[in-house]
């Protein structure tokens, strides 16, 4: 847990500051250079991650289960209503491939979890890349087996919170390190409730149009 404890400190250390106003010197006063925009148009976002999942259901005593690292991936697409909001939907999906032992089943399986989310991220300074977002939407938890192509899902309620720092490579290119959390409850008639949620940690590229909507 102590990596994860340091990539949100590096990350709060990051956006603190913010960016300064550039100025230049010309005779007795200061004129500020012009500013190119941070954030403008729609825009693709991907990416990849660590993500760590955990569930447990509603009757169990001992809670949820060890955390369980495997690869992650999220997409993003939108649009940019001004420069310190972005709305658009997420797709973020987490895979783990394994051997199940069970003697009924002895198998190669992969259990995946993911989400489709409509979700914002909310910039507090505009002039930083750092943000926070939010999204609700639908979650769906599965395995897979591989000799009889056979799958067990169910779907629910999923939502998410996160944070990263966009770092501006250019007018329609940036990347970000990022931290998200998301989580979904799945409910059955006389059946406990399922929560299962992933805590990712990663990187992200995005690509905008970069033309001003406001």
């Amino acid at each position: 847990m102590r990596r994860y404890v340091t990539v949100v400190t590096l990350l709060a250390m990051v956006a603190a500051p913010g960016t300064a106003l550039l100025a230049q010197g010309r005779g007795r006063g200061l004129v500020e250079v012009p500013e190119r925009p941070l954030r403008a148009g729609l825009y693709v976002t991907g990416g990849l991650g660590d993500g760590q999942e955990q569930y447990k259901y509603s009757d169990d005593p001992l809670g949820y289960t060890d955390w369980l690292s495997s690869p992650a991936a999220v997409l993003r697409i939108g649009g940019t209503p001004n420069r310190s909001v972005r709305v658009g939907g997420e797709l973020f999906g987490w895979w783990n491939h394994f051997y199940d032992s069970d003697p009924d089943v002895q198998a190669h399986a992969t259990d995946s979890f993911g989400v489709l989310l409509l979700d914002a991220q909310y910039y507090p300074a505009m002039r930083s890349g750092f943000y926070v977002k939010g999204g609700l939407g639908l979650a769906r938890s599965a395995e897979s087996f591989d000799c009889c192509f056979q799958t067990v899902s169910e779907s629910g309620f999923g939502w998410s919170v996160g944070a990263g720092y966009d770092l501006q490579l250019s007018r329609n290119v940036s990347i970000a390190p990022t931290v998200d959390f998301y989580q979904g409850s799945f409910a059955q008639r006389d059946n406990p409730t399922i929560t299962e949620h992933v805590l990712n940690i990663g990187a992200s590229i995005t690509f905008q149009s970069g033309r001003r909507r406001y």
